[in-house]
């Protein structure tokens, strides 16, 4: 079980990792995935450092926890992608329902339950 779920891991920290490196070196191909639309070279500052930036940091966050097999570090990560998930409930109930939004809060909630579980598991 314990290897099942690390495969997991693996899987939510290559997926966001992918997202951050492409958030971070190749934000125009993001544009359209995120439906966003940065002005200037502040946007893109903003595109490639806070949402490529945390995307990376949290990829990095759970892979240190799989190494290291110590639990603080995907409580850590569990913390980032919750608050990221309480920002985008905020924005349905207080913006509006985006269809294509629903993507991105079933992935959070999955890589959420996913460390969880590997908090559970027994490490031995």
């Amino acid at each position: 079980m314990k290897y099942f779920v690390e495969i997991l891991v693996v899987i939510s920290s290559l997926i966001l990792l992918v997202f951050g490196l492409k958030a971070m070196f190749m934000p125009r191909t993001m544009l359209d995935f995120f439906d966003m639309d940065p002005r200037g070279v502040f946007g893109m500052n903003n595109i490639r450092g806070n949402l490529g930036g945390m995307l990376i940091a949290c990829s990095l966050i759970m892979m240190i926890g799989l190494f290291t097999q110590n639990n603080t570090w995907f409580f850590a990560s569990i913390l980032l992608i919750g608050v990221l998930l309480v920002g985008r409930i905020i924005s349905f109930i207080v913006d509006g329902w985006a269809p294509a939004a629903l993507s991105a809060l079933i992935i959070e909630v999955l890589i959420i339950v996913v460390l969880i579980m590997r908090t559970k598991v027994n490490l031995e």
